[in-house]
């Protein structure tokens, strides 16, 4: 079922139990063998899977993180694959290497493959302005409009999109305005971007005229075996997948079920499939071995101290030593075994992490469905291949502290009845900057919530006259706001405590 309130996790693509006595995260049975005895690591030293497992399942319970999906690679093969924890712990179902997590921002470097294959193919220019390939003016599209008064937009190039140095924002959501707007000019920093991202994916569907699934699909999925890979739902996914857990542990809402391909963040994986894709490009021969290798190359050197937040703007040069930079999809660094490869992937109860080593061809892949993954991924990466070279700082990765405190979770919302006439006024259409649609219905003396044509309506409870919460998202809440005439004028959403811009009611 695709529920509403995973429909909504995808803005936080685009964006960022208690410990004691919590289930032990011990490894779980997988589906086919999972490996050697032993691991080689980057340095030449082997650390027995037996001792791996003990250490992972010791590390993943004293951070309390639920669940875990984890792949190795040496000599550009995958040697090791494990599932630890569990997808639910509600439930208490455990995961098993088959199990589905949220890719979130690990979406971006298979688009950026995708995108390579189109550019071997002469189908995309890296360097040709985007807004050459559409049929219209880029701001008479929906959501664009906020680009018509700065023409440096026409500057933007596929090149710009892959390496984040558009000068768009991250997203346009968490904009002063909800306006998407150039915040420098293209091609002068690195900034992370989604939403470069996702105006190179309108750029491709319409050259292409096949939708980004179709696309990930023909070209990246079936070739490279990924089964249990898609940028959409799909049905035979029902039986296997995880939940997010946040920092107490607590499952939080139900699985992600993209409907519309997001090459920003929409994809679903499990760590072997994931894994078989940097194996596919650890391995590319002929031609195909020249286009991985420009992805491979940096465009753009990182001289700021963090990924996100404030610090995102402040200059240091104390990652010059590793010459950390952006190629084409991917972070990039050096190390004593030379360059590597890597990539975050973060959403509300989701954490994911990678990084390879392209000369000993020795990586690792690390999918959570949990918020205190971060804390142990250094730590668990370091036993599992040797790597002490990622820049987990840079990153913003905590580790993790057993004396910090977490504090009480908030309580669940409480449901209240508001009067039938009341609710009938909230019924209507909404639409946030034509990005987002919401239907609201009145039935029966309740409300009910659609995101978008086709998704299931979801029941909204109010928690007070004007605040409504669903039950499959219990952190997000959505707010009508009444005029004091008592007209409905609009649907504010507060996603995990972050409103978004004001959604209009249009009829």
């Amino acid at each position: 079922m695709k529920r509403l309130a995973l429909s909504l996790l995808v803005f936080a693509q685009i964006l960022a139990l208690s410990a004691c006595g919590a289930p032990a995260a011990e490894p779980t049975a997988t589906l086919e063998a999972a490996g050697p005895s032993s691991l080689e690591l980057l340095d030449g030293s082997q650390v027995s899977t037996a001792e791996l497992e003990q250490s992972i399942t010791a590390i993943m319970e004293k951070a309390d993180v639920a669940g875990m999906s984890l792949a190795i690679i040496n000599d550009s093969e995958i040697v090791y694959q494990q599932a630890f924890g569990y997808k639910d712990r509600t439930g208490g179902t455990r995961s098993d290497i088959q199990t589905l997590f949220a890719a979130a921002s690990f979406s971006k470097p298979v688009f950026a493959y995708l995108v390579m294959l189109l550019v071997e193919e002469g189908l995309i220019d890296l360097d040709r302005p985007l807004y050459e390939y559409l049929d219209q003016p880029l701001y008479e599209y929906p959501g664009y409009a906020g680009l018509e008064a700065d023409p440096r937009y026409e500057q933007i190039t596929a090149r710009m999109a892959l390496s984040h140095t558009t000068g768009l924002p991250n997203s346009r959501l968490f904009t002063q305005d909800g306006e998407l707007v150039l915040m420098f000019p293209p091609g002068s920093r690195h900034s992370y971007s989604g939403e470069g991202i996702l105006l190179l994916q309108k750029v491709v569907e319409q050259v292409t005229g096949q939708d980004l699934q179709t696309l990930a699909g023909e070209k990246i999925f079936q070739p490279l075996g990924m089964s249990r890979s898609s940028y959409s739902w799909q049905p035979e996914f029902d039986d296997n997948h995880a939940s997010p857990h946040d920092i107490w542990g607590r499952p939080r809402g139900e699985k992600i079920q993209p409907a519309d391909p997001d090459a920003a963040g929409s994809m679903v994986t499990t760590a072997g499939d994931y894994a078989r894709f940097i194996v596919g490009l650890l391995s590319a021969e002929g031609q195909r071995r020249t286009t991985v290798a420009e992805m491979f190359q940096p465009q753009v050197s990182i001289d700021y101290k963090r990924m996100f937040g404030p610090d995102a703007w402040t200059t240091t040069d104390e990652n010059q030593d590793i010459n950390l930079s952006w190629g084409l999809g991917w972070g990039l660094f050096d190390s004593p075994y030379g360059d590597a490869f890597f990539h975050t992937g973060n959403s509300f109860g989701w954490q994911n992490y990678t990084v390879t080593y392209r000369e000993p061809g020795t990586g690792i892949v690390m999918l959570s469905n949990s918020d205190n993954f971060e804390s142990v991924a250094e730590e668990i990466a370091r036993l599992a291949i040797g790597d002490a070279h990622s820049p987990y700082e840079w990153l913003g990765y905590v580790p993790y502290d057993p004396t910090a405190v977490r504090g009480t979770p908030p309580p669940d919302p409480v449901p209240v009845t508001v009067a039938p006439e009341i609710l009938e006024t909230y019924a209507g259409s909404y639409d946030l900057q034509s990005l987002a649609q919401f239907e609201v219905r009145f039935e029966d003396d309740r409300l009910f919530l659609q995101s978008r044509d086709g998704q299931d309506w979801e029941r909204l409870y109010a928690e007070t006259e004007t605040s409504f919460f669903v039950e499959s998202q219990l952190d997000s809440r959505f707010i009508f706001i009444v005029e004091d005439t008592g007209a409905v004028t609009g649907l504010q959403l507060v996603f995990h405590g972050i409103p978004l811009p004001l959604a209009e009611k249009v009829e």
